[in-house]
């Protein structure tokens, strides 16, 4: 039984995302990035829907191994879920949390 009543359309097409992404949502002006090993490089991580798999754009953290991102919406936003693409080994993220409703850090 279809989902939907246009049967036309695939659930699991991967390019769906690009119709969800949040990337002109973000508000770049607000965007921080505290421990980030140079200065300005955690901005360049949020990417668009086209350039997501472009690996030469990324940032590494300083000496404790933690990065801590801080930034607002344009405006109202749903969140369903978040793509991080890490470079493999340990050089990959163990944890993500989120802090939402205006907590600053």
């Amino acid at each position: 039984m279809a989902c939907c009543k246009d049967e036309a359309h695939n659930h699991d097409d991967p390019e769906r995302g690009r119709e969800f992404s949040l990337y002109t949502r973000i508000d770049m002006n607000t965007l921080t990035c505290l421990n980030e090993s140079e200065e300005g490089q955690g901005s360049v991580v949020f990417k668009p829907w086209e350039e997501r798999q472009d690996k030469t754009k990324f940032v590494d953290s300083d000496a404790d191994e933690e990065l801590m991102f801080n930034f607002s919406f344009t405006g109202s936003v749903k969140l369903k879920g978040i793509i991080v693409v890490g470079g493999g080994g340990e050089t990959s993220p163990s944890h993500l949390k989120v802090l939402v409703e205006g907590r600053r850090v």
